[in-house]
């Protein structure tokens, strides 16, 4: 354990831009301390795109985190850099469907900072689906939903809400800590898809639901049938017609 201070602005929208680097990431190589990313930007901004975030606003966060300076202080080491020195475009391409498929568009080769790469290196090795933090609407249950996806193990009865809070945004004052939990709540529906569930003043682990079934029972529910037996449309009917007695009946001779 060690503390880290940042200088910049850096928040949990460059924590999606990082993310999704790294969840794309194609090809990594270590290069004087650094670490060497070759990623196709197009799944990039496709999946940023899908989560509300415009091309413009991408090389914003980029020129955020890049400008940031992050400080590491353990007590094995100090270290102080950026997130990420540099993204260029790589010599590689890959095919662009924008141009008939005849065109190529250029991989980009981005270099995560010597720094962040040492708060990397012996942290969890834990690799989750950027997409559903990314479209949660709050910033308070981004950071909840990343730290309970980078622990191994739940605590026994769970995580209380107000010592995830503390967590991820330090001591808050009573009415922060009040608008916090609303906030989670507005999220209810994102975290469930995460695998993350708000049970009263605990946050526990559960299965992962789609987003159009997080509104919907849990699974292996028996439910009723859809239909039940029902009696036959006919019965047996009596015949329209009994035998009936002849219209004569055979008559003595006439004497």
């Amino acid at each position: 354990y060690g503390r880290c201070r940042v200088k910049g602005k850096l928040g949990q929208r460059h924590a999606d831009v990082i993310d999704t680097i790294m969840y794309h990431a194609e090809k990594r190589r270590m290069a004087s301390g650094g670490l060497e990313l070759l990623v196709d930007p197009a799944r990039v901004r496709r999946m940023l795109s899908d989560s509300g975030y415009s091309h413009e606003q991408l090389w914003v966060l980029l020129d955020e985190c890049m400008a940031a300076i992050i400080e590491i202080r353990t007590p094995k080491m100090r270290a102080m850099g950026h997130l990420i020195d540099s993204v260029i475009e790589s010599k590689m391409t890959r095919p662009n469907p924008l141009n008939g498929g005849t065109g190529t568009r250029a991989m980009w080769q981005v270099r995560l900072g010597a720094a962040y790469v040492m708060l990397l290196k012996d942290d969890l090795r834990l690799y989750y689906n950027p997409a559903p933090i990314a479209r949660l609407k709050c910033g308070i249950s981004q950071a909840v939903a990343r730290h309970i996806l980078s622990h191994s193990a739940e605590p026994r009865g769970g995580w209380h809400v107000d010592t995830l809070i503390e967590a991820v945004a330090g001591t808050l004052a009573s009415k922060g800590m009040r608008n916090a939990r609303l906030r989670l709540k507005e999220d209810v529906a994102g975290l469930l898809e995460l695998g993350v569930v708000l049970d009263g003043s605990r946050v526990r682990r559960c299965v992962p639901q789609p987003p159009d079934e997080a509104s919907q029972p849990p699974k292996g529910v028996p439910q009723p049938p859809d239909s039940v037996p029902q009696p036959p449309d006919s019965v047996p009917q009596p015949p329209d017609s009994v035998p009936q007695p002849p219209d004569s009946v055979p008559q003595p001779p006439d004497f």
